[in-house]
């Protein structure tokens, strides 16, 4: 058997009788629960859910047959790889539905915790021999300084333009820094469109519509920012542009200013991806643990990532200790090199792939266009162990 885990996400109300179905995935080496949904999502709200967590198994409660019918139809219209478990009643009218939605695997409240074992463990020898599928759409990665100038917009830059160099990979840099617009320095640009001509494009955007929008460099599209932090853009709009990036490009990259206002928000919303820069300094370690804690009240615990820039190997304050400090793993350390960086940025040029810099950002470009993220597993306490419910050995080898 293979020895890979695989995500599952739970869609069922807090009063579904669900209790067996969660203990028997406790206990397995084959899943790992990454998301209990305690409601009917919408679409857009599933969708996300779905792009973010990655899931291989999606276990829904039928209690609503009707909201549950909806998102399987969207899942197999969208993610048709995805296998879908569901839990109902064991009656004709149930079943009979079921098999006309094309879902074939249930559970029922009466099922044993040997019955579910046995029919996860199905589930799994299944997914281990499914073919490597093509992603439904692309990723959307998002790059947030801890402190301004910790250099995230270099990064995001550098980053995005070694992944356009990968072959076969169609890469976006979208600039939504609307205080500073570095990518148009960095890269030359003498933009007639922006970001907030996308945006108020967006409703009729198509592929010819967005060809005279975009900046082009090499293999690289760019999105310059509008560079009017003082005029609020429309969450819902950005939400749109966001969904056509996904759709055009398997790689987005955003370039954001820190500010968390609603277009940021969205972008965050919709990332596979957020990767917060900071360095070694304590002003910025304070502004990062702030910064972290508001994004993890927006619930977006799963998707950052650290990345530690101009790294000092003897510093005091190593990438251990700031992984510590705010709960996150470390993605990266980019050496520090200030004098080389801020050379190419006061001639607005890209850092050399042949330099120490260059072969980081290709690191961090071969990162993000890895097609699973893991989802960091939680570490459980000896109290939480203890606290497991015992089964008869028997069961347990079922």
């Amino acid at each position: 058997m293979n020895s890979q885990t695989l995500n599952c996400v739970m869609i069922a109300l807090e009063s579904a009788p669900v209790t067996p179905l969660r203990e028997a995935l406790s206990s397995s080496f084959l899943f790992e629960l990454v998301q209990w949904q305690k409601q009917y999502p919408d679409e857009i709200a599933l969708l996300r859910m779905l792009c973010m967590t990655g899931p291989d198994l999606l276990v829904i409660d039928f209690s609503d047959m009707q909201k549950a019918l909806r998102i399987v139809t969207i899942v197999q219209q969208q993610f048709s790889h995805i296998e879908i478990l569901a839990v109902c009643e064991e009656n004709i009218s149930a079943l009979s539905t079921l098999l006309r939605a094309g879902v074939r695997d249930y559970v029922t409240p009466a099922s044993t915790f040997e019955d579910i074992t046995n029919t996860l463990k199905s589930r799994a020898e299944k997914l281990f021999k499914r073919p490597e599928t093509v992603k439904v759409g692309g990723d959307i990665v998002t790059f947030l300084p801890a402190k301004p100038g910790s250099g995230a917009s270099t990064i995001a830059a550098n980053a995005t333009f070694a992944a356009s160099r990968i072959p076969g990979k169609r890469t976006l840099l979208a600039d939504f820094d609307r205080n500073s617009g570095v990518q148009s320095f960095l890269f030359k640009l003498r933009s007639d469109h922006t970001l907030r001509d996308a945006l108020n494009s967006v409703q009729e955007m198509d592929g010819d519509m967005w060809a005279r929008i975009r900046s082009t460099v090499g293999d690289i599209d760019i999105l310059p920012a509008d560079l009017d932090s003082t005029t609020p853009l429309d969450g819902n709009r950005a939400n749109r542009l966001l969904q056509f990036f996904r759709r055009a490009y398997d790689l987005t990259c955003i370039d954001l200013s820190g500010q968390l206002d609603s277009t940021a928000i969205e972008a965050l919303l919709e990332s596979k991806r957020v990767y917060i820069i900071c360095t070694q300094e304590l002003a910025c370690q304070h502004l990062l643990l702030r910064k972290v804690e508001r994004l993890r009240r927006a619930g977006l615990d799963k998707q950052m990532r650290l990345i530690v820039n101009r790294f000092l190997p003897k510093h005091v304050v190593t990438p251990d200790r700031i992984s510590d400090l705010v709960g996150l793993p470390v993605e990266l350390s980019i050496a520090n090199n200030y004098e080389a960086a801020n050379c190419f940025v006061e001639n607005g040029s890209l850092i050399k792939a042949d330099t120490n810099l260059g072969r980081s950002y290709k690191k961090l470009a071969e990162i993000m266009l890895d097609t699973r993220i893991e989802i960091p597993k939680t570490k459980h306490t000896f109290l939480e162990y203890i606290a497991q419910p015992f089964f008869r050995s028997g069961t347990e080898s079922a």
